[in-house]
């Protein structure tokens, strides 16, 4: 009886020690979430070739894989997806969450970004002099950086100064954007990326202020033949991971996320985003149905007049005026203005 019930329970014991041990030897899969499609920019031009590098380097327990098409969440709702573990990582549009990243938010201001490159050296170096340690302290930062400057892509008339905004509505990018639209007779009104097309085409609204490769992704030119290239403004952006997760990786793996990380990383992603950029708007530049409106000296001092005020507007806007300022010169120092 003794022998019988003591290799019963070494049987048990064998076989919980293969069920921990199968566990621990299991492959694992990382959820990076994206609210584009696969084909979209961010998916495919930025997103899958870091994840390619990165699985290249990871152990065989480890992997990463794309979740697009917001399949995990909407796009507003991704820094949460990835602070609650429902994605590993994921693609975060700061100011989708208005409140959330208030520091990162700088890159909003007219006139301080130009290209994607500018946006991540400012956010970066914020992040490095531990200005937006507060607004992350949740997350493994993967890359920081921006948009380049947004243009206008307007319908019956182009944007040459800021008085011909007077009275129109236009689709805005955040809260922000629509506070920088009042400056100028302006309303800003938020539409989703894939009914842009359809509000300017029923003349909903007059615009809409955005990169130029959502331009040609969402055939914006069919509707809005007129691009100004005032540099209105541009978008955070950000990749983001759940720290459990990072926490929980062997020591090899930890070391292959943060070689893909930081600095490196987003200037990397910023040099995609700009020569995107840069080649869409060529091609667009010679087609004859889509006509440019590139403003000289005086007409872009005109457009600085106009959001004059907007520093200000976004330092007393923040939780914590002070810093907001602080890293408002800092954003300069950085842009060398």
């Amino acid at each position: 009886m003794f022998n019988r019930l003591h290799i019963k329970t070494l049987l048990s014991a064998s076989a919980v020690a293969l069920a921990l041990t199968a566990t621990a030897t299991q492959a694992r899969e990382l959820r990076v979430s994206v609210h584009e499609p696969a084909q979209g920019f961010y998916s495919s031009k930025v997103l899958q070739p870091w994840i390619d590098e990165v699985n290249a380097k990871l152990s065989s327990k480890t992997s990463l894989k794309l979740y697009p098409g917001a399949i995990l969440g909407a796009p507003p709702a991704q820094a949460e997806l990835v602070k609650a573990g429902v994605a590993d990582i994921a693609l975060v549009v700061p100011n989708y969450t208005p409140g959330l990243f208030p520091l990162t938010g700088v890159v909003e201001l007219p006139g301080l970004v130009d290209k994607s490159a500018t946006g991540a050296n400012i956010l970066n170096t914020l992040a490095e002099d531990g200005a937006l340690d507060a607004e992350y302290a949740d997350y493994k930062v993967i890359a920081l950086f921006s948009t380049p400057a947004y243009r206008f892509f307007m319908t019956d008339k182009p944007a040459e100064t800021p008085t011909d905004l007077g009275g129109l509505k236009l689709r805005s990018p955040s809260k922000f954007g629509s506070a920088l639209f009042d400056m100028v007779g302006a309303s800003g009104v938020g539409i989703p990326a894939p009914q842009v097309y359809e509000n300017l085409e029923r003349g909903v609204v007059s615009g809409a202020v955005w990169v130029m490769d959502a331009y040609r992704t969402f055939r914006l030119n069919e509707v809005a033949p007129y691009v100004s290239t005032t540099g209105f403004m541009s978008s955070p952006m950000s990749i983001l991971m759940n720290k459990r997760t990072y926490d929980s990786l062997s020591d090899a793996d930890k070391a292959v996320i943060d070689e893909m990380s930081g600095r490196a990383t987003a200037e990397w992603i910023a040099s995609v985003v700009d020569q995107t950029d840069a080649e869409i708007e060529a091609a667009f530049r010679e087609d004859d149905k889509v006509t440019f409106i590139d403003p000289d000296a005086a007409g872009m001092a005109a457009w600085a007049e106009a959001f004059a005020a907007a520093p200000a507007l976004w330092v007393s806007e923040q939780p914590d005026p002070a810093a907001a300022q602080a890293a408002l010169d800092r954003a300069h120092e950085v842009a060398g203005h």
